[in-house]
C-alpha cells in the first residue's frame, strides 16, 4: 500500500500528526490511503494516483465535510473507500442513490497510535494529582459552564490557543499550549476526563446539511436543525483511556461514543452541571470505587490502534 500524508490544519497538539503512517507504505500503488486534513483538496496527488485499484481516505473530521455542503461531499466520491469516525454520515452518504458515487463510507472508531501511550500502561491511582481535567478551545458557552464547574475543584484545563476565552475562563488555564506528549502526560494525572462530543453549527451550515440528499438518513437530524450542532466523536475519548483517565461525557441526542464504548462499563454520563459538580466530587473522593471502569477502557481501548485500523483496511 502507498500512504500518502497531505499536512496542514491539524492542531499543535493533535494526535492525527501522530498516526505515523508512513510505516505502513511498502510502495505498492495499487492500493492508495490518503490522510491528512487537507488531503480532499490535494489535486495534485489525486492526479497522480487516479488509476489506482483501490483508493482510500482516512476521515477524521466528519461530519464537518456535509456541513460544508454538497460540494464537500463530492470531493470525496473520488475514493473508492473512506474510513469516517462519523457512522450517520456514512449512514447518509451510502444511502445516496447516485450513479457517479460508488465510494463506501466505512464507520470506524477515532484510531490512536498505541506505541505512544504504552508508557501508561503501568499508571495507577496513587499517580493521579488533580481531579479532572478538560483540555481544548472554547467553542461554544457549553465550555465556559464546563470550566467554571471544574473550577470548583482540584482542575487542570489545557489550551492551545486564546480562542473564545473571555476574563474568567482565562483565569481557569493551567497550561497553555503544551506538546501532544506533555498534554497525554497531563491527562494522565487527572483522576476525570471531561467532555462533550459536539460540534456547534452557523446558520449557513445547517441550510447546507439541508442540501444534502438522503440528509433525513442522520440520526436525529430534526435536532441539529432546532439545536444547530451535531454529533462528533472527539479525539479526547480514545486519549482518555489510553491514558487511564476516567471518561465523564456529556449525554446528548445522538451519544456516539456509544458506538465504540459501552456506559457504565466504559464511561460515565453526566446530563446538567449541577450532576457533573457532584460526580466530581463524588468520585474524586472514592476513585478506587471507578477504577474498574478506567481499567476496563483501558483495555477496550486497544482495538482502535492504528496498527488494528491498518490490518482492518488491507483485509
Amino acid at each position: 500500500m502507498k500512504v500518502l500524508y497531505t499536512p496542514g490544519g491539524e492542531y499543535g497538539d493533535c494526535i492525527v500528526k501522530h498516526f505515523d503512517l508512513n510505516f505502513y507504505d511498502d510502495g505498492n500503488a495499487d492500493d492508495v490511503l490518503f490522510w491528512g486534513w487537507q488531503s480532499l483538496d490535494n489535486n495534485e496527488l489525486k492526479d497522480k494516483y487516479e488509476g489506482s485499484k483501490n483508493k482510500i481516505l482516512l476521515n477524521t473530521v466528519m461530519p464537518c465535510e456535509i456541513i460544508g455542503g454538497f460540494i464537500d461531499v463530492l470531493k470525496q466520491y473520488y475514493f473508492d473507500n473512506v474510513y469516517t469516525i462519523c457512522p450517520y454520515t456514512a449512514n447518509v452518504l451510502n444511502g445516496i442513490d447516485d450513479k457517479i458515487n460508488n465510494t463506501k463510507f466505512i464507520p470506524i472508531c477515532f484510531p490512536y497510535p498505541e506505541k505512544h501511550f504504552e508508557k501508561f500502561n503501568n499508571i495507577s491511582i496513587d499517580d493521579k494529582t488533580h481531579d479532572v481535567i478538560y483540555y481544548g478551545q472554547v467553542h461554544h458557552s457549553m465550555y465556559k459552564n464546563l470550566l467554571k464547574t471544574i473550577s470548583n475543584h482540584n482542575h487542570l484545563f489545557s489550551t492551545i490557543s486564546q480562542y473564545g476565552l473571555d476574563n474568567d475562563t482565562e483565569k481557569l488555564v493551567t497550561h497553555f499550549n503544551l506538546s501532544s506528549q506533555e498534554k497525554w502526560d497531563l491527562i494522565s494525572k487527572a483522576k476525570i476526563n471531561v467532555g462533550i462530543n459536539l460540534i456547534f453549527l452557523r446558520i449557513d451550515q445547517i441550510q447546507n446539511l439541508k442540501s444534502i440528499e438522503n440528509i433525513n438518513a442522520f440520526k436525529n437530524i430534526d435536532k441539529a436543525y432546532e439545536m444547530a450542532m451535531l454529533p462528533q466523536m472527539k479525539t479526547r475519548m480514545v486519549e482518555a483511556a489510553a491514558c487511564k483517565t476516567l471518561m465523564l461525557i456529556y449525554k446528548d441526542d445522538w451519544n456516539v461514543i456509544e458506538e465504540w464504548f459501552e456506559p457504565n462499563k466504559h464511561f460515565l454520563y453526566w446530563e446538567n452541571f449541577e450532576q457533573l459538580d457532584e460526580m466530581i466530587s463524588e468520585i474524586s473522593k472514592n476513585y478506587q470505587n471507578y477504577w474498574h471502569i478506567v481499567e476496563a477502557a483501558h483495555q477496550h481501548v486497544k482495538q482502535y490502534s492504528i496498527d488494528n485500523l491498518i490490518k482492518k483496511i488491507n483485509k
